[in-house]
């Protein structure tokens, strides 16, 4: 059992446009901290010639064990679902072409 990291949402919005003051800064970390946020992502985009900031704000912890076990089982339960679909799909093709299994 491999765990990964799982990164969460914060709903929380940070209001950081051009010239934001680093006491407002100061005090959105603080609040941040305490809903348990781990990391700001900062990206600057352009749209219609205009940019703009985004801005996310998320926690970053490692999968519990009853994290990474339902993770597991559903990817079990995804592999199992392709290859009944494939095997399906082998057996109308070889029906279709007559061919017969060897």
């Amino acid at each position: 059992m491999k765990k990964k990291l799982r990164h969460f949402k914060v709903d929380y919005t940070l209001d950081w446009g051009y010239g934001v003051a680093i006491s407002k800064i100061r005090e959105d970390l603080d609040v941040i901290e305490k809903l348990g946020a781990t990391h700001v992502d900062i990206d600057v985009g352009k749209a219609y010639g205009d940019s703009f900031l985004e801005i996310k704000v998320y926690s970053e912890r490692m999968e519990t064990d009853e994290e990474c076990l339902e993770r597991e089982e559903k990817q079990k339960k995804w592999q199992d679902e392709i290859k009944r679909h494939d095997l399906e799909l082998l057996e109308e093709l070889q029906k279709r072409y007559g061919i017969k299994n060897t």
